[in-house]
């Protein structure tokens, strides 16, 4: 998603892109009668876009200043592009049970729920930037191979939601709305703690240099 402030002027608000943007389970908590799928489809009709914003009562969308950091910049990226970085942050913190699934079966499971890409990232920058000296948290015993596969993918999974969830909570302002509003309504996993945070910092980071 291109970011609100870099729009120029004289074109107007993106209502359209604004209203994908966001994740559809904030319509579905205003629109209980619909299925996901129906609330994917209006978020998508761009002749709806304004009267949706309105609902959500979040028509303004721009930003009273420029991201100061890859934190907030995150918070412009659309929801599909945080949860790919919220798997990278748990991938990382369990980088030493992936690293330990070198059999083609166990590699083919993961990367159907994780995507190859989120599971070397996880692997290669854990054990870079451990080596490194950041501290990453502890994942507790790392899977031995052929064990348990979907329940490692499930912990990776896990962990990213509740590092989103922490940076969501860190954030303030305006983008700590569009934090807010990228993540879903609801939320059943606790936050991470702090210790998660140099994770959380070094996935942003790299989100900001490429994407």
């Amino acid at each position: 998603m291109s970011t609100p402030h870099g729009t120029g002027a004289s074109s107007g608000p993106d209502y359209s892109q604004m209203l994908a943007s966001i994740h559809p389970s904030h319509l579905q908590l205003r629109l209980p009668m619909l299925q996901r799928d129906t609330v994917r489809k209006l978020q998508t009709c761009s002749r709806l876009s304004n009267r949706l914003l309105e609902m959500l009562d979040c028509q303004d969308l721009s930003p009273a200043h420029p991201p100061q950091d890859a934190l907030e910049a995150l918070a412009l990226q659309p929801d599909d592009v945080l949860q790919k970085a919220g798997r990278r942050m748990g991938a990382v913190v369990h980088w030493r049970s992936l690293s330990k699934q070198v059999d083609r079966q166990a590699i083919t499971v993961l990367d159907a729920t994780l995507g190859e890409d989120v599971r070397l990232f996880g692997i290669r920058n854990g054990a870079h930037w451990a080596q490194a000296g950041l501290s990453i948290p502890s994942a507790g015993t790392p899977t031995d191979p052929d064990t348990d596969l979907p329940g490692l993918a499930r912990a990776v999974t896990d962990c990213g939601w509740s590092c989103l969830i922490r940076w969501r909570d860190s954030l303030a302002g305006d983008y700590g709305r569009f934090a807010a509003l990228k993540l879903p309504a609801r939320t059943l996993l606790p936050a991470a703690s702090g210790t998660y945070d140099p994770i959380i910092l070094k996935v942003a980071e790299g989100i900001a240099t490429h994407v």
